[in-house]
């Protein structure tokens, strides 16, 4: 799709090197979302989880990541599959529940079974129907030092995302605890307070935060660390996914600092200006929406 004129109008401020004004539009339109969400969650790597999520064959569970709801599988031999979680007969949700183990995966619409690398099972369709059409979507997927690396444009991005600096003992890490959270904010905002705010999730500064994709951050501190997963839902809704990891799993762990209502409250005395979308964050993000134009 075109770019809105909001966007078009931020990198001709780039452009012509004027002072960064950013419109509201930027913020709270569905046009500009859309537009986000066609050129910049579908075309990002995610990192979903830490591989401990599947420490046993043919366990699998369900997550959201660029902008649609996934089903992490592993089949017999530890392979792992990342599917799109939407049956081929009606569009329904596969699975609901956020994990589980079978060998089957069933949507509970009209009982259509696929295996664990998303081949439809049941029913049995003609045997003229080319046999790619009966497979729900399925996208990249590979470990990286313990993380778990989709990437939905299926262009070999994860490779140069997550290869890189990553640490070495996350391979054998535990996650030491979970926490969602819900904003009433843009994603773009969301991400700049987290990552000038990594004091939200971690007991002191963390030593070193890395970006895996646009809407993941990596903070760091000894041998402790904190993914977090930056979910838009709408224009101005967006979800947050906290992954608090620790070597050998148990203790000394980061220990989240804040519960929902101190995010929610931290959110709501964030400085509401635009100040902080300055150059350097909208060549960031006018990098990521033109691509491709």
């Amino acid at each position: 799709m075109d770019l809105p004129a909001s966007v078009v109008n931020l990198g001709e401020q780039l452009r012509a090197d004027d002072e960064i004004v950013p419109e509201p539009a930027l913020f709270s339109d569905p046009q500009v979302f859309a537009a986000e969400r066609e050129r910049i969650f579908q075309r990002s790597v995610v990192a979903l989880d830490h591989e401990t999520r599947l420490s046993e064959d043919r366990r699998w569970f369900r997550c959201e990541a660029a902008a649609r709801s996934l089903l992490v599988t592993r089949e017999a031999g530890g392979r792992l599959h990342a599917l799109r979680n939407l049956c081929l007969h009606a569009g329904y949700p596969v699975c609901e529940a956020e994990e589980g183990t079978g060998e089957r995966l069933m949507c509970p619409y009209h009982g259509w079974e696929y295996s664990l690398e998303g081949r439809l099972v049941e029913p049995e369709l003609s045997s003229r129907i080319d046999p790619a059409r009966l497979r729900l979507a399925s996208y990249p997927v590979r470990i990286f030092n313990g993380l778990i690396v989709v990437d939905p444009a299926g262009a070999g991005a994860a490779d140069t995302a997550a290869a890189g600096s990553l640490p070495d003992w996350l391979a054998t890490a535990g996650v030491t605890a979970r926490q969602q959270f819900k904003t009433n904010r843009n994603w773009k905002f969301v991400r700049h307070l987290i990552q000038s705010s990594p004091q939200l999730f971690f007991n002191g500064s963390p030593d070193d935060c890395q970006a895996i994709g646009p809407l993941g951050l990596l903070f760091t501190q000894a041998e402790s660390a904190v993914l977090v997963r930056i979910l838009p839902k709408f224009a101005e809704q967006t979800d947050i996914h906290a992954i608090e990891m620790a070597s050998g799993g148990t203790g000394g762990g980061a220990k989240f600092a804040v519960c929902e209502n101190n995010i929610a409250e931290h959110l709501g005395c964030a400085e509401t200006g635009l100040s902080w979308f300055d150059r350097d964050f909208a060549q960031w993000y006018w990098t990521l929406v033109s691509a491709g134009d």
